[in-house]
């Protein structure tokens, strides 16, 4: 039977298709019925679901990392395409295409890590440019940053996610210091490089993204700092003052203490990092929420909680199919 991907379902479908389960939660109702939300996938999306019947007996059957199959319908509540199941079973990972489950990156991840690599192959400070040598001539962090997710849930949300942050935000740091003067290029674009990589700990899993205990106990911005201080240890004579400043960086980029930074940005190359990065994260946010509720009907999108808006959706699709007519044009 061929797969039915996320990004086919519309209102009002009948569903019979495998699906990867990443999520879950068991509850009870007002009326004191059980019920089993879930959060289902592949490769082209995520969606709702809930069990409404034997909600309990299903939800020790199955478990997030599971390939499920699913047999129900489509419906819209309160503005989201959500599956309300009939049927589910587990079925072994041998019998599918592990791939048709996986979320990755648009963009091949060697093309980049190769585009990465050489926009950081042309900073100009020789300490900051041995500390880059040394992370790309380590294969084991730079093979976790191909395909480590930038997030669990709210932006690159996939593998190959983060690769594709941090070259969004050298790209983007690199285009406004042509905008200012009293930037330090080799220091802000090295800031981009380093400023989300303690996610490589911070995150992991098989099919699906989650918290490592060292994620949950120090959180990716002090792990990234400690990566940074492992590297610069093997540099000789590596000044002081350079280590504090981009350590700050890192250490800031969040913005604000209320979200996570232990402190604020305090210099020009960590301000233009925090609302670069900031910005890159809310753009890949809104395109995926989008992307996501393109089967539902109206203009649109439900409900954003973290952003605390709605945003109209129909103009964007209006510019996708100006970007691709004019695609056409130029072929």
């Amino acid at each position: 039977m061929k797969k039915t991907m996320i990004s086919e379902l519309k209102e009002g479908m009948i569903v019979d298709s495998t699906f990867l389960i990443k999520g879950k939660t068991f509850g009870t109702g007002k009326t004191g019925k059980d019920y089993l939300t879930l959060i289902i996938g592949d490769k082209s999306g995520d969606m709702d679901a809930r069990v409404w019947d034997n909600a309990k007996d299903i939800d020790s059957m199955v478990g997030v990392n599971n390939i499920v199959q699913v047999r129900g319908r489509v419906n819209n509540f309160k503005g989201k395409l959500q599956i309300s199941i009939d049927e589910i079973r587990w079925i072994d990972r041998s019998s599918v295409e592990i791939a048709d489950y996986m979320i990755m990156s648009p963009r091949l991840a060697d093309d980049m890590f190769y585009e990465l690599k050489m926009l950081m192959s042309t900073i100009e400070n020789e300490h900051l440019k041995k500390l880059v040598d040394l992370f790309f001539a380590n294969e084991q962090m730079t093979n976790l940053l191909k395909v480590s997710s930038a997030a669990k849930t709210i932006h690159h949300a996939y593998s190959g996610g983060l690769l594709e942050h941090t070259l969004n935000v050298v790209r983007l740091s690199d285009m406004i210091v042509s905008v200012y003067d009293g930037v330090d290029r080799s220091l802000l674009l090295t800031s981009a490089l380093f400023h989300d990589i303690g996610k490589i700990r911070e995150l992991g899993g098989d099919l699906t993204t989650e918290y490592t205990d060292e994620g949950r106990l120090i959180g990716h911005i002090v792990i990234g700092t400690e990566i940074i201080e492992e590297l610069i240890l093997e540099i000789k004579n590596f000044p002081r003052e350079l280590a504090l400043l981009l350590k700050h960086s890192i250490l800031s980029h969040h913005g604000e203490l209320e979200y996570g930074s232990p402190k604020r940005p305090k210099t020009i190359e960590a301000i233009i990092l925090h609302y670069v990065e900031d910005m890159d994260s809310k753009v890949a946010g809104i395109k995926a929420l989008i992307k996501k509720e393109s089967g539902v009907e109206g203009d649109w999108t439900s409900y954003h909680p973290s952003y605390e808006r709605y945003f109209y959706k129909k103009h964007y699709f209006q510019m996708l199919d100006k970007d691709k007519e004019n695609k056409k044009d130029n072929e």
